[in-house]
């Protein structure tokens, strides 16, 4: 088959591919085209055409494509520049999401050390509580907010809340192969448990773990955005800013950090918040696109 029949054959992989080939050129290499700001200078003011001080935000317009923020900081430089930070975190949480899964449903599977009752335990729990409702309550927790390490303690959270969700499903799969006969005759053999994990198991699981993986990409850059737009971010720093008042302050560009005041923005300059949510978008639809591609080959 050549490579142009296998794109018309898998158009869904195809355009997904080529989606992702854009979105890490622009997250690696973004920050040197001219047009972007890699310093993102603050405007205080533009003179206009009376020579009148114009305060930020400006709206899009030829010297600013996509407008600026509320600090007078270009937005597409903001969007190019946190790129590499969103897909950072977005690639943390999952990945930190299948280690731990995936060693939790081989457990699971040969029912030690309560692996199995943890896991329904997971499962039965979060079933009724959504999983942005917990986050938020564990993340909010005071001694977490004031934590110098407290991104890790979130990444780690978000991470933790779909655990059950996934090792769940590896554990079917581990149930599926342990009936093979190869799996039967190494255990007949006294193969060690790490042997049978490492040798007999992991490899038949590869092609759905990748496709399981790329699908919740989409998912958590999904759920990110849902908690920016509550004003609850992986990377900030809780700040007195009066007497007895408090504040979270945001000390990243990640693309979620932008919804924070999307009440007040949609009212007004709403490219603030249309820009960044139409690149968690394109972020999501570029996974989902490459998940269903990826389903195409293995299935």
């Amino acid at each position: 088959m050549t490579v142009l029949n296998f794109c018309k054959k898998n158009l869904v992989l195809t355009i997904g591919s080529i989606m992702l080939c854009f979105l890490l050129f622009m997250t690696f290499f973004g920050e040197y085209l001219p047009f972007i700001d890699g310093e993102l200078q603050e405007i205080d003011y533009l003179w206009d055409e009376n020579k009148i001080p114009v305060a930020p935000p400006y709206e899009p317009s030829a010297q600013f494509p996509l407008g600026t923020d509320r600090d007078g900081r270009d937005m597409l430089s903001l969007i190019v520049m946190g790129a590499k930070e969103t897909l950072l975190i977005i690639l943390s949480i999952t990945l930190i999401r299948y280690l731990l899964a995936i060693p939790l449903a081989y457990f699971a599977h040969r029912q030690w050390l309560g692996a199995n009752a943890l896991l329904n335990g997971l499962n039965g729990f979060l079933s009724y509580v959504p999983t942005i409702i917990v986050v938020i309550l564990l993340v909010t927790i005071p001694p977490l907010i004031m934590s110098a390490f407290r991104p890790y303690f979130v990444v780690l959270i978000i991470a933790a809340m779909e655990i059950g969700r996934v090792a769940d499903m590896i554990k079917l799969e581990f149930h599926q192969i342990s009936k093979k006969e190869f799996v039967t005759s190494g255990n007949s053999l006294g193969v060690s448990p790490f042997r049978l994990f490492k040798k007999y198991y992991l490899p038949f699981i590869y092609s759905k773990l990748l496709i399981s993986i790329v699908g919740d990409l989409g998912k958590v850059m999904f759920l990110l955005g849902q908690l920016g737009f509550l004003g609850v971010f992986v990377a900030q720093v809780f700040v007195q800013v009066d007497a007895g008042v408090f504040t979270f302050e945001n000390t990243s560009n990640s693309w979620p950090t932008f919804l924070s005041n999307a009440f007040k923005d949609i009212r007004g300059p709403v490219w603030i918040v249309f820009y960044p949510a139409l690149a968690m978008t394109y972020v999501i639809f570029t996974f989902n696109m490459l998940g269903h591609g990826l389903q195409k080959i293995f299935r």
